[in-house]
C-alpha cells in the first residue's frame, strides 16, 4: 500500500471533516405524489413476477390513488435533494456526503431500513425527511487501499409520527479498478425471478430518485474514468427490486418491518441477474417471520444479500 493511499496518511483531514459533518442535520419536505409512485411502478413492474400486487388507481388520472400505502423502499424516489449542479461532486453525487480526497470513488454499501407497519407513508400525504451523517469510519485493509465508510441516518415522519428509518452505508475509496468478487452462495431459494436490467431502467430510476451519480447513466464516465465494464445497476434499485420480489410472495396478514442488507459486488447493465428469496422462519401461527433475500449475477456470484423481518398486522 502506498503511503498516500492509507487512511493514516490522511487521518488529520478525515478527522477534521468528520468533526465538521457528524451530527449536522438537514430537513426535506415532500408530498407523496401519486404520479411519482406510478412512474416507479411503470419502470420496475416489467422486471417483477406477474403476481406482483397492483395498486388502487385514481379513476380520473390513472395514478396510484390517494391514501394507498407506498411499497417498501419507495421513499427512495421522494425527498429530492435541493443541491444545484455546481455543488455536486465531479461524479455527479452529493459532495456534502463525501470525505476529502483521495477518497473520491464511492459505492452504495448497504444499510438497514426500518418500517412502521402501523404508520406507513401514504400517497397524497405530506412527510418530512431528516438526514444526518451519523458516523464516519476508516477501514484499513492489508495489501489494499483503505476505505472510508459514511453512515447516514434518515428519518421520515408524517403527521402521525415516524414512518421509515434508514441507516445508509456509503463506501469511499481511492480511485481504483473495482474488481467484481465472485462469491458463490449455495442456498436453494424458495422463490426466484431472473431479469436483465436495461439502460432505460437505469435512466428512469436515476431520474425518479434524482440520482445524478454518473456511473448509472454516463457510459464514457463509468468505463473510461472509473474503469467499470459497463453502467452499474443502482444499489437502491437492487434493494427495491428485492423488496418487491418479497411483496410478490408476502404471506397473507404480514407486513415488512425491517430489511438489513449488504452490497457485495457490482451488477452491470445488460447482464442477467437472479432475484432470490428463502424463508428462514415462517410460521402461520407466529407473529414474526424472516426471509433471506439475495441477488446473484451472471457469473453465479452473490451481489447483494439481506434479511427481511415481517410482522403480523
Amino acid at each position: 500500500m502506498s503511503s498516500d493511499s492509507s487512511a493514516s496518511s490522511h487521518g488529520s483531514e478525515i478527522s477534521a471533516w468528520k468533526e465538521s459533518v457528524v451530527g449536522k442535520t438537514s430537513v426535506l419536505r415532500d408530498r407523496m405524489d401519486g404520479r411519482q409512485i406510478t412512474l416507479l411502478d411503470q419502470s420496475i413492474r416489467p422486471y417483477l413476477p406477474p403476481q406482483y400486487p397492483n395498486y388502487p388507481r385514481d379513476t380520473k388520472v390513472g395514478d396510484v390513488a390517494v391514501d394507498a400505502v407506498l411499497p417498501p423502499a419507495a421513499h427512495l424516489v421522494y425527498f429530492p435533494s435541493h443541491t444545484a449542479e455546481p455543488e455536486l461532486a465531479p461524479d455527479g453525487y452529493h459532495a456534502d456526503e463525501a470525505p476529502p480526497p483521495p477518497f473520491v470513488q464511492r459505492v452504495w454499501a448497504g444499510g438497514l431500513i426500518e418500517f412502521s407497519p402501523s404508520n406507513p407513508l401514504r400517497v397524497g400525504h405530506l412527510a418530512a425527511q431528516t438526514k444526518q451523517i451519523e458516523a464516519v469510519d476508516i477501514k484499513e485493509r492489508a495489501g489494499a487501499n483503505a476505505l472510508v465508510f459514511v453512515t447516514l441516518l434518515l428519518d421520515m415522519h408524517n403527521e402521525a409520527g415516524l414512518c421509515v428509518r434508514e441507516r445508509r452505508d456509503l463506501a469511499y475509496m481511492v480511485p481504483t479498478n473495482l474488481q467484481r468478487k465472485i462469491v458463490s452462495y449455495n442456498k436453494q431459494p424458495d422463490f426466484s425471478h431472473a431479469i436483465t436490467p436495461s439502460e432505460i431502467l437505469l435512466f428512469r430510476y436515476s431520474a425518479l430518485s434524482w440520482n445524478s451519480h454518473r456511473i448509472h447513466y454516463d457510459a464514457p464516465y463509468a468505463c473510461g474514468i472509473e474503469n467499470h465494464p459497463g453502467l452499474l445497476v443502482h444499489g437502491p434499485l437492487t434493494c427495491t427490486l428485492l423488496l418487491q420480489l418479497l411483496q410478490s410472495h408476502m404471506p397473507a396478514g404480514m407486513a415488512l418491518k425491517t430489511f438489513d442488507y449488504r452490497a457485495i459486488s457490482p451488477l452491470y447493465c445488460g447482464q442477467s441477474l437472479s432475484l432470490n428469496g428463502r424463508w428462514i422462519a415462517c410460521d402461520d401461527a407466529s407473529e414474526t417471520s424472516r426471509c433471506e433475500l439475495w441477488v446473484t449475477n451472471n457469473e453465479g456470484g452473490i451481489s447483494m444479500k439481506g434479511v427481511a423481518t415481517l410482522v403480523r398486522l
